[in-house]
This record gives C-alpha cells, sequence and structure tokens, in this order.
C-alpha cells in the first residue's frame, strides 16, 4: 500500500496549510449598527420568548411543533452557545425531553420549561467533564417520536474544550492506526512508533479539521437547521466517491473522499497503518467535502456553517474480507451575529 510522496500532493497540503492559518480568525462587525435586521429580529424574538418565560405569568399562546422545536434549539444556542469558540477537542452528550402535544400546537409555557431542563442537563454533564477550558458551541434538536399527545425529542450537545495544540497537518515520519483497534491504535510505524495509544487516524484528523476551522471574531452564535438538515451521517464513504478519480474498485485507492479500503480488492494481509501522504490527502478531501456545500460537490447544505465533525475508525468484518473504513457525523448550522456575548452554563 506504500506510495512514493507526490510533490503536487504536498504542495497543495502546505497550501491549505496556509490557507487555514490565514482563515482561522475571521473579521467580523463589532459596531451593534452593522448587525444584520435579520439577525436582530432573532436576537429580538429569543429575546421576547424569554422574557414571557421567566416572568412566571400564566398563558393559553400556544405553537407549532416545527415553533417549539426551533426556540428551545436556538435560545439555548443564542444564550450558551459560543460560534467564536477555537477548538481542538470536541465531545458530544445527548439527551431526552417529551413535550405535550394537543391538536398539533404545544403550549409556549411547556416550551420554556423544557427548554430549563435541557439547559439544566447540559449544566450537569458540562460539569461532570473534568477538563479545563470548557464551552458549549452549540446543539442540534432531533425528533426522535411523534403521536397525536406527544413530541419526543433527542437533544445534542457539541461541546468544546482544552487548548488547540495539534498541527494542521500530519508530519511525513509517523504513520497512525486506521482505527483504535487496529495494532493497539496509536502511531504504528515512524520514530514515535508505539506512542498515543488513546488515539488513531480518524480521531487525529478530526482534530485537524477542528483546530484549522475558520471562526470569526466577535459574538457568534448557530442556528439550528430545519427538519435535522443539519446533521449529515456518513457511514459509507464509497456514496462519496471523488468525481476527478474516474477509476472504482478494485481499483479503489484514494477513491473516496474519506479513508475506504477492502481486502477484497487488494491483498488479504492489507495494511491498517495509513501513511503520512495519505494522512494527509485523506484530511484534505475530507475537508472538500464537509466545507463545499451541496451544490458544488460538497455535504454541506446551502447557506449554512460548519460546526464541528466526529469521526471514527471501523473495521467490518464480512464472510470471506474485511473493510477499513473513516466514518463520521458532520455538524451544520446557520451563523448569526449576536448583539450579546453568549453565557456560560450555569452551575
Amino acid at each position: 500500500m506504500k506510495i512514493k510522496f507526490n510533490s503536487i500532493l504536498l504542495l497543495a497540503i502546505i497550501l491549505t496549510g496556509i490557507l487555514s492559518v490565514s482563515c482561522k480568525k475571521e473579521q467580523s462587525p463589532n459596531d451593534q449598527n452593522e448587525i444584520p435586521a435579520n439577525d436582530i429580529r432573532l436576537a429580538n424574538m429569543i429575546k421576547n420568548f424569554k422574557a414571557k418565560g421567566e416572568s412566571g405569568l400564566k398563558t393559553t399562546a400556544e405553537m407549532t411543533i416545527d415553533s417549539a422545536i426551533w426556540y428551545i434549539g436556538a435560545t439555548t444556542n443564542f444564550t450558551y452557545g459560543d460560534g467564536s469558540r477555537e477548538t481542538e477537542k470536541t465531545w458530544t452528550d445527548s439527551i431526552f425531553i417529551s413535550l405535550p402535544v394537543s391538536n398539533g400546537k404545544i403550549s409556549e409555557s411547556e416550551v420554556f420549561s423544557k427548554y430549563q431542563i435541557v439547559i439544566d442537563s447540559l449544566s450537569s454533564i458540562y460539569q461532570a467533564k473534568i477538563e479545563e477550558n470548557k464551552q458549549l458551541l452549540a446543539i442540534t434538536i432531533q425528533t426522535h417520536s411523534l403521536s397525536t399527545s406527544a413530541l419526543v425529542c433527542k437533544v445534542t450537545g457539541v461541546f468544546a474544550y482544552g487548548y488547540p495544540v495539534v498541527p494542521i497537518t500530519f508530519n511525513s515520519i509517523d504513520s497512525w492506526s486506521f482505527c483504535k483497534d487496529y495494532n493497539n491504535g496509536g502511531i504504528c510505524d515512524g520514530s514515535n512508533y508505539g506512542t498515543h495509544p488513546e488515539s488513531d487516524a480518524a480521531i487525529e484528523t478530526q482534530k485537524r479539521i477542528m483546530y484549522s476551522k475558520a471562526v470569526p471574531a466577535g459574538n457568534y452564535w448557530y442556528e439550528p437547521l430545519p427538519n435535522n438538515e443539519g446533521i449529515i451521517k456518513i457511514e459509507d464513504p464509497t456514496q462519496y466517491p471523488i468525481p476527478t478519480v474516474p477509476q472504482a474498485p478494485p481499483n479503489n485507492y484514494h477513491y473516496a473522499y474519506l479513508y475506504w479500503n477492502s481486502s477484497q480488492f487488494h491483498n488479504p494481509d492489507i495494511n491498517g497503518c495509513i501513511p503520512p501522504v495519505d494522512l494527509n490527502f485523506y484530511l484534505v478531501k475530507t475537508k472538500e467535502l464537509i466545507y463545499n456545500d451541496t451544490q458544488h460537490n460538497g455535504i454541506r447544505p446551502v447557506g449554512s456553517s460548519f460546526i464541528n465533525i466526529t469521526m471514527w475508525g471501523d473495521l467490518i468484518e464480512m464472510s470471506q474480507y474485511q473493510i477499513y473504513t473513516h466514518k463520521a457525523v458532520v455538524n451544520y448550522g446557520i451563523l448569526h451575529v449576536s448583539p450579546f456575548p453568549y453565557i456560560d452554563l450555569p452551575f
């Protein structure tokens, strides 16, 4: 599986790194007068929702199911999420909430009550994580089930922690195990062989993507996309072939944007230790896939912004061969300027 290092690919990787660094912080309007009118409108909607809920006054107002989902997600992200957070490390945690439904509507008071429960739950998750420099990036809400009497939602929080220290590309020395279960994980070849057993190529790719993510300077938050459109799952990389690579399996080398290989088309002793040239190839290609929108050979919903990616390696045992693959879940949202800085989750 080893191939000679391609000088053109190296140049592309270097240029990608330079662009990532130069775009690390985007300029943003700090003058409140420059905040777009739509962002101010959304901020006022959320402020009014919170003010009514915090007043403690009984209300007979109702809202649609879609509006209920939107207010819980948008209010949480607007108040506690930080769209400008720079990080290499993230973790996700989920909770479930249930809201009573009557004639296709949910009471506004019930929606605010569940919003408070979400904040309390996120705060508990936040406190339980023993890490430094923690922060909520955003939440997403998915409809788990819906009946004539109840709406059950899965609420997933994306948290950042730690301080960015990982380089934006892989070095030219070390190879990484594609999966933690392969060769005990970590660096499997090179001068640092046997180190970092807690990691693998998928996790290290994820870290470098997050570290080189462009983040705006200022107060920003993510609005969740409707109908779970902002949650993209990549469970089969062969569904995302690279357009400029005409060959398909059995000549599947560098065929997909995310790492994928199979002993069905290669020597049965296929090596799951990925060399640096391939690590950087898949790093560049994964970035292309997640940053390009759906109109330009990517998966990003048009008009949305990348929030985070969670990657993992998977070894799939078939009857007569093995599939080596990287999978991912990618989150997107609509990035908005906020007239106020975010608030830390309560303890």
